[in-house]
């Protein structure tokens, strides 16, 4: 393995190594977040229509602020809207990168092998998928 390959491996994998820590505080976060949003999608899916939520409104049931909340979840329901928290988007975003940068490292491994390693890996797991098969069969 030449030196620019290890150091494009060392970086990206120290690079992995630091995102841990936000990772974990992002999806600690985040699922307060899906827990706090069920919960109260648990309490607003009570209402199937706006008008069984106006009338539990006029009741009294619910407040105005409950009402409006079932109105807009109603309506993204309708329009195919997911609601996602800005805790879970840059936790899916910091996911999405963080998986990048594996596949990058996993080609960087690939490529600094020799042809013949190559080789025989690729033997190996044709061999494999073909006792797969056989055994599906």
């Amino acid at each position: 393995m030449d030196r620019e390959t290890k150091f494009e491996i060392e970086w990206r994998e120290e690079l992995l190594a630091r995102l841990q820590a936000p990772l974990k505080v992002l999806q600690r976060k985040a699922s307060k977040a899906i827990a706090l949003r069920l919960a109260q999608a648990q309490k607003l899916s009570e209402y199937e229509s706006e008008e069984e939520a106006h009338d539990a409104y006029g009741y009294g049931y619910i407040t105005w602020d409950e009402y409006i909340a079932i109105k807009d979840r109603l309506d993204s329901v309708e329009q195919g809207r997911c609601t996602m928290s800005a805790v879970e988007a840059a936790l899916d975003e910091l996911i999405d990168f963080m998986r990048r940068l594996q596949s990058a490292v996993k080609d960087l491994k690939w490529s600094a092998l020799p042809e013949a390693e190559k080789l025989r890996i690729e033997a190996s797991s044709a061999a494999y998928l073909a006792e797969l098969q056989a055994r599906i069969e």
